[in-house]
């Protein structure tokens, strides 16, 4: 790939500067290569969330959509009030 700016060898010493034309391509090629940059985050981001633990097509996120807190209050009340009674001591 050919730079726009010459090189020393090219006769730096006689380059008087950059057309605005020449400036207008640079700048639009700099901004294309951000553009695909951000495309490529964009979409490894996205295959991040889906493979992870608590991504969009996740068994926890599945799971942590169907209840309510409602619920989430009644099933750990069920949870608490069943284990309770292993940790207490037993009078003998």
């Amino acid at each position: 790939m050919s730079t726009l700016i010459p090189s020393a060898k090219d006769g730096a010493n006689e380059w008087r500067g950059m057309t605005l034309e020449q400036i207008q391509m640079q700048r639009a090629l700099v901004q294309a290569r951000m553009e695909i940059q951000k495309f490529k985050i964009a979409t490894h981001l996205e295959a991040v969330r889906k493979s992870s633990f608590f991504g969009e097509g996740s068994l926890l996120s599945r799971f942590s959509g169907v209840f309510t807190f409602a619920e989430y209050g009644v099933m750990a009340f069920k949870l608490v009030k069943t284990i309770a009674p292993i940790f207490r001591r037993r009078k003998s």
